[in-house]
């Protein structure tokens, strides 16, 4: 095995057998958690773990700081919908249901060029997009990623949304772990970590 596969094959580890920090989201009007900028381009993945009870709440929500491309996770009646739009028209994957069963829940997004798949518990789906180009904004002006909910500032500022309906969406109550990016910034994964500025959540060790 080279060095380079034992090194894939340590961060897996790390990444799933450690504890993880898991974050509780209340689901009030003020919380969110807000992490970097996910520098997905043409070409990376985006995964989380979850557990909530309820069935409907906005998961994660990140754009290209207000013109086409963004991506949005939410709850809706139990299921995951994943919609999205890299400037061809907005497309719609729906996977799972009943997930709002207080267990910790899986999930991945991953581009390849003009594909997209959510996966949801090793079950997936996938699109591909329309159009001529695929790449996910400019990371000069694309939007952190906020998890849970919207920093409350935009309600003046729906300008600066992509997709400007994501603010009146209802809040995710519950807990959240393990948020790993592969983009252009790193093709390996690398656990997030939250930018601590005015969003109340509460940090807890799982197992």
């Amino acid at each position: 095995m080279t060095a380079a596969r034992l090194l894939l094959v340590a961060l897996g580890w790390l990444l799933t057998r450690g504890p993880a920090l898991a974050f509780v989201l209340e689901g009030s009007q003020t919380s969110y958690a807000q992490f970097r900028k996910w520098n997905a381009g043409l070409n990376g993945s985006l995964e989380l773990e979850f557990k909530t009870e309820q069935a409907n709440g906005l998961l994660l929500y990140t754009d290209d700081g207000g013109t086409y491309d963004f991506f949005e996770l939410k709850l809706v009646e139990g299921a995951l919908r994943l919609r999205y739009n890299l400037g061809g028209g907005a497309q719609i994957m729906t996977v799972g249901r009943d997930l709002n069963d207080n267990h910790w829940h899986k999930v991945q997004v991953r581009r390849s060029g003009e594909r997209t798949s959510l996966t949801v518990d090793g079950v997936a789906q996938s699109k591909v997009s329309r159009g001529k180009e695929f790449y996910f904004g400019r990371l000069a002006s694309n939007s952190d990623v906020y998890v849970g909910g919207m920093p409350a500032w935009y309600n003046t500022k729906l300008t600066l949304l992509a997709l400007p309906s994501v603010i009146f969406e209802p809040r995710f109550a519950g807990a959240v772990r393990n948020l790993v990016y592969a983009d252009e910034e790193s093709s390996l994964p690398r656990r997030q970590e939250i930018r601590m500025k005015d969003h109340k959540v509460n940090l807890l060790y799982y197992h």
